[in-house]
């Protein structure tokens, strides 16, 4: 059996939810950087004829859906 005084079983705890904690954080980091698109297309902008809307998609189409009615729309602009 280990014999260790109060201080030293203390520091002990302590240190290893200090290492849970951190294997947490660190899984969680790893997890948010693998679920980042490699490559975010650039910006389009759209005009809803319907509506008149003006909105943004990221996505690399040449139409995209309006957010308010729902009509395919042509891009007016690229960033």
């Amino acid at each position: 059996m280990i014999s260790l005084t109060l201080p030293e079983w203390l520091l002990a705890v302590l240190l290893v939810h200090l290492a849970a904690v951190f294997a947490v954080t660190l899984y969680y980091f790893l997890r948010r950087i693998a679920a980042r698109p490699r490559h975010a297309g650039t910006p389009a902008f759209f005009r809803c004829r319907g509506c008149g809307h003006v909105y943004v998609d990221h996505r690399n189409v040449p139409m995209a859906e309006c957010e308010k009615c729902g009509t395919m729309n042509d891009s007016i602009r690229s960033a």
